[in-house]
């Protein structure tokens, strides 16, 4: 898919990017797992929505989506080898943010976050995607309302405090 064609896919309908890369009908075979290594490579709010991206942030998604799914296609290539796969699951060692909630994202430390919705979670890094902003889990947020932290600072304060 070249980066035009990305473009149009994603003007189709005004979601947020990870239910555009997670929705089969505009992206087969993503998936929740993926598509948080994609945003997180590419630096790409979860949140931001499909039909807002300039034409730099659809360049980095492009080169996220083609990257990560290649290099996640020849890992497990590798590992299986001429095997059947006996245990198949999302949560593989090496990601940088799927499964990792607050473990340090790989690329500036900062521990990965998550939103929890319906049976599924999104894990993403705040300094990386969304400038240091927590995106609010709707259940959790609505319950704290203004306890609710909004920055990476504000979450370490309340830890230490």
């Amino acid at each position: 898919m070249s980066v035009e064609a990305l473009a149009e896919t994603l003007s189709k309908e005004d979601h947020t990017l990870k239910r555009a890369l997670t929705d089969p009908g505009l992206f087969a075979g993503i998936g929740n797992a993926y598509s948080d290594e994609i945003l997180h490579r590419a630096r790409l709010s979860p949140f931001k929505r499909s039909t807002r991206l300039d034409a730099n942030e659809r360049a980095r998604l492009h080169a996220a989506i083609t990257g990560v799914l290649t290099e996640w296609r020849d890992r497990l290539a590798a590992e299986q080898g001429e095997r059947f796969p006996e245990k198949v699951t999302a949560f593989r060692e090496g990601m940088a943010v799927h499964g990792r909630y607050r473990q340090p994202c790989p690329v500036c430390g900062a521990p990965v976050q998550r939103v929890v919705y319906a049976e599924n979670e999104m894990n993403y890094c705040a300094r990386c995607q969304t400038d240091g902003r927590l995106l609010a889990d709707r259940a959790l947020s609505r319950l704290l309302r203004d306890d609710w932290p909004r920055t990476l600072e504000e979450l370490e304060e309340r830890r230490r405090g």
